[in-house]
C-alpha cells in the first residue's frame, strides 16, 4: 500500500511540474505575444520627422536655411505662358525652397549651398534632351523632354546652387517645358 502511494505522490508531482511548466510555457509566450503587439503597435505610431519647416515668404525661408537671402521673382511677374504666383515657402538645414506656379504649371525654386552636388533639386529623372543656356553671368544647364523646353535648371552662384522644376498639367506633367526666354526671366529673377 505504501508502494502505491508513494508511486502515485511521485506521479502527482511529475503532473503538477509539468503542469506548472505548461503554464509557465503559456505564459511565456503571452508574454512574448503581448510584447510583439505592443512592438507592431509602436513601429505603426512611428514615423520619420519631415525635415521641412514652413516660412511666411522666401526671405524667411533663406534666412532660417542658412541660406542668407533668398529671392524669387515677384507674385505676378509676367511670362509668355502667365503670371508667376507663388503660394508656399519652406526650408530645412542648407535649403530654401519656394512653391508656385508659372502660368498653369507648377513651379518650385530652390536655393541651398553649395555642398557634395550643385543639384539641390531632388528631382533625379532622366530627361531627353539636355543643354546649357547663359542667363548673364551664369552658365544653365537645362533639361527636358521636348527640345529646348526646360522642365529643370541647376546653377551655381558663389557659394550657392540653385534649381528651377517645372511640371505642366495633366497629360502634360512629363513633357511641358519653358523656353529660353521664361526660363531667362526666371534665373535672372532668384537670388
Amino acid at each position: 500500500m505504501k508502494r502505491i502511494a508513494t508511486t502515485m505522490t511521485a506521479a502527482l508531482m511529475a503532473f503538477s511540474l509539468v503542469a506548472c511548466g505548461a503554464a509557465g510555457t503559456q505564459q511565456t509566450s503571452e508574454s512574448a505575444e503581448q510584447t510583439s503587439t505592443s512592438t507592431e503597435a509602436t513601429s505603426e505610431s512611428t514615423e520619420v520627422a519631415n525635415p521641412w519647416k514652413e516660412a511666411t515668404n522666401a526671405q524667411e525661408a533663406g534666412e532660417s536655411a542658412g541660406v542668407g537671402y533668398f529671392i524669387v521673382p515677384a507674385d505676378n511677374t509676367q511670362s509668355s505662358i502667365g503670371p508667376i504666383n507663388w503660394y508656399g515657402y519652406k526650408y530645412m538645414t542648407n535649403l530654401a525652397e519656394a512653391d508656385g506656379a508659372i502660368g498653369a504649371a507648377e513651379l518650385t525654386v530652390r536655393k541651398g549651398l553649395k555642398q557634395d552636388s550643385t543639384d539641390v533639386s531632388g528631382d533625379y529623372n532622366k530627361y531627353t534632351y539636355e543643354w546649357t543656356q547663359q542667363v548673364g553671368d551664369w552658365q544653365v544647364s537645362c533639361y527636358g523632354n521636348e527640345e529646348n523646353k526646360m522642365m529643370k535648371a541647376i546653377w551655381l552662384s558663389d557659394n550657392f546652387s540653385y534649381s528651377i522644376e517645372v511640371r505642366g498639367q495633366g497629360d502634360l506633367y512629363n513633357t511641358f517645358g519653358l523656353g529660353a526666354d521664361d526660363t531667362a526671366l526666371l534665373v535672372s529673377g532668384i537670388e
